[in-house]
């Protein structure tokens, strides 16, 4: 099964070049992916282990485009927190993080305070509340789609290929790939 932190690994590797603005981190929703890329599921001649277009269309089938921009780092954090009590109080929504992407969160804590700002690392960096940051999303959630309103804030934005263009460059450069570790802890 293919993690949704694969999906962002793809966005990440898609528009970390400069030409679309050199993100450093990727997210995207879990309502983003609509299926389950499975490793033994067989269809029209496949091999076990090889994936069809229709089977990338299936977990990513809405053609967003990447969207990278600029946030900093405390419009990060603030990114973070808005997957609590989202939709409603008590729900959440997690975002699906890149690779080098690190953070601690709290359920029990308040809203607005779970993730500590200081348990957030790019590549095993601190992040720095006043640094900037590029980082990419699909359309949806750059527009604030799921609630995640300080996307909005995002200044500088570079468009960038389809998201299922990019999981499908991804699948091929990488091939095999195997599913990301969870990497948002409990604290």
């Amino acid at each position: 099964m293919l993690s949704g932190n694969i999906v962002a690994d793809a966005q990440l590797y898609a528009t970390s070049n400069s030409s679309y603005g050199g993100d450093v981190v990727a997210f995207t929703n879990p309502g983003g992916i609509r299926a389950d890329l499975v490793y033994d599921q067989l269809s029209d001649g496949e091999l076990l282990g090889q994936v069809t277009y229709g089977e990338v269309f299936s977990v990513q089938p809405f053609g967003n485009s990447l969207i990278t921009m600029t946030l900093n780092g405390t419009q990060i954090d603030a990114l973070l927190e808005q997957q609590f009590d989202n939709p409603s109080p008590g729900d959440k929504r997690i975002l699906q993080v890149s690779k080098g992407f690190s953070y601690a969160w709290n359920e029990s804590a308040p809203t607005g305070k779970k993730v500590e700002i200081s348990s957030i690392k790019i590549n095993g960096v601190s992040l720095d509340p006043n640094g900037f940051y590029r980082i990419t999303v699909n359309g949806f959630l750059a527009d604030g789609g799921d609630n995640f309103s300080v996307l909005k804030e995002g200044i500088d934005r570079t468009g960038g290929p389809h998201d299922m263009d990019a999981l499908v460059s991804y699948l091929g450069a990488f091939s095999p790939v195997s599913p990301g570790p969870i990497i948002a802890l409990l604290w």
